[in-house]
């Protein structure tokens, strides 16, 4: 990075609103490698969380199969890329998209998108990139009253660079910081889209062109607009004002006045439907232009649509609930290794600020982590016994970990 782009960086960073995330940004397998290559981790915990990191992902993996697996069975019916069947057998099977909810559908995405730790942008967010156009991006013209449904998540807030030339730099490619979203994914149901959901998932996507990804009609721009009319309305006059100086040779030949207006009106009329077809087609090649920069902006950024987007989804919950999963289970074995009791009432903000801590000692905060989610989970799938609970695991009215298993 430049000089330029880190002063640049770092005046963003001043400008943008400090809000951690509660997004691991890292795999398990990648969590399970930092740790145990960073010093001062305990080693015994490491080979306790390798032992039984297998058994804890699978229970990641049956809970959300569980409660998102008739999801994506359920989104055949209303898939767009689904397949169209001639035969009577494809008639009556699409006849079933009718009885799918896709309310439920969505609501039921929100959860999922919520599991692997995205974020709903406000509608604030969404508006504010609809009057903005960033160098790398385009500007269109949204109507959300072609939508029945709408809404856009996103993680992973941070900043990236991008390059773009400068008049005031005689056009020279010049790096610039500019706040950026790693993931971001689009729902949306058309107000007339015959029963249909899309869902897009892209990567890596400036703040300023989130309305890039919703599907609109192109914005020309009023340096665009000034290339295509000034030129034209020019050209139209000095057409006009040479068909009338030249109206005097009419005059030689002995035309009357009237014969004389009539052609001047029809080569008139000629001189405009010729102009306005030259101002159709540029403004048609300019429109064209502007999808094409729309369409390879995007064609990097793509990260999945419809179907491979909740198939994506589910698969990133997993990592995220287990790697939450794992850095409980590390911070738990530290403790217990090294005598703490976590018997107070405030082991669970206790636990909460080890964990960042822990994380933040890798190199991936900071981070807000959801202590609360991870409790609630290791609990649930009876892997870790909470203080008081009347059984033996828990005699000692201790963070233990269930007695046969862990």
């Amino acid at each position: 990075m430049t000089s330029g782009a880190k002063s640049v960086a770092s005046v963003v960073c001043i400008l943008m609103p400090v809000e951690l995330e509660t997004y691991i940004p890292v795999h398990p397998n990648e969590f399970q490698f930092a740790l145990e290559h960073c010093e001062g981790v305990d080693p015994e915990a490491c080979e306790f969380l390798h032992r039984h990191k297998d058994q804890l992902a699978s229970l990641v993996h049956q809970r959300l199969h569980n409660r998102f697996g008739g999801l994506i069975e359920g989104y055949t019916f209303v898939d767009p890329d689904r397949e169209a069947s001639e035969n009577p057998l494809g008639s009556r099977l699409s006849a079933l998209s009718s009885r799918v909810s896709i309310k439920d559908m969505v609501e039921t995405t929100q959860e999922m998108l919520e599991q692997a730790n995205y974020r709903r942008l406000t509608p604030s967010e969404i508006y504010q990139a609809l009057r903005t156009a960033t160098a790398w991006g385009a500007k269109l013209k949204i109507r959300f009253s072609d939508y029945k449904r709408l809404r856009v998540y996103a993680r992973g807030d941070g900043l990236g660079i991008r390059q773009a030339r400068r008049w005031y730099r005689l056009f020279r490619k010049v790096d610039s910081a500019v706040p950026i979203y790693r993931q971001l994914v689009v729902i949306f149901e058309r107000s007339e889209g015959n029963g249909q959901l899309h869902l897009r998932m892209f990567k890596n996507i400036p703040h300023a062109d989130v309305d890039m990804l919703l599907p609109g009609s192109v914005k020309i721009s009023w340096l665009d607009q000034g290339k295509i009319g000034i030129p034209t309305l020019w050209g139209f006059s000095m057409t006009v004002t040479r068909l009338m100086r030249s109206m005097w040779i009419l005059a030689l030949l002995g035309a009357v006045e009237i014969f004389k207006a009539i052609w001047i009106y029809i080569a008139i009329a000629i001189a405009g439907v010729l102009y306005s077809v030259k101002m159709f087609f540029s403004y048609r090649h300019a429109r064209n232009r502007q999808l094409l920069h729309v369409a390879q902006s995007l064609y990097f950024q793509t990260l999945s649509n419809n179907k491979g987007v909740l198939l994506r989804l589910k698969d990133e919950a997993e990592q995220q609930w287990l790697t939450q999963a794992m850095v409980l289970l590390v911070v738990l074995r530290t403790r217990q290794n090294r005598g703490m009791a976590m018997r107070s009432l405030d082991a669970i903000d206790t636990l909460d600020r080890a964990c960042e801590a822990l994380l933040e000692t890798l190199g991936l905060g900071p981070i807000d982590f959801d202590i609360q989610a991870a409790i609630r989970f290791l609990v649930e799938a009876r892997v870790l016994v909470p203080p008081g609970e009347p059984t033996s695991a828990s005699e000692n009215g201790e963070w233990e970990f269930a007695k046969g298993g862990f």
